[in-house]
């Protein structure tokens, strides 16, 4: 396992994320909001998701060091870092809180995944 992986699968959920969210608002939104007026706030999310995801990011390096070169199958070693990385979005977004945190929550995870 390369640090390829790392920084590939950080840019994909920060890329794929607000997509998601997107799919999610324009899904569950009674009032007619549509998905294309949600992605006008696309280059946002971005740079917020930059930002919110660092220290995330700096924990899941750290664990990526400590496991990949230990003799633990591949999948595992995914399904750590993924772990990881989930239960980070979520404690991120519940520190920032707000209407939108579970939604935006589910959605960085599911981009994640």
């Amino acid at each position: 396992m390369k640090w390829e992986f790392v920084i590939w699968h950080w840019v994909l959920t920060l890329l794929c994320g607000p997509i998601f969210f997107s799919i999610v608002k324009s899904l569950n939104d009674s009032n007619g909001g549509s998905f294309f007026s949600l992605l006008e706030i696309y280059p946002i999310m971005l740079f917020m998701g930059l930002a919110f995801s660092l220290p995330t990011y700096i924990f899941y390096s750290f664990v990526f060091n400590a496991i990949k070169n230990k003799s633990i199958k591949m999948i595992y070693r995914k399904m750590i870092l993924i772990i990881t990385v989930v239960t980070g979005i979520f404690i991120t977004a519940a520190l920032i809180n707000g209407t939108w945190w579970f939604d935006i929550a589910i959605s960085y995870s599911i981009a994640s995944i």
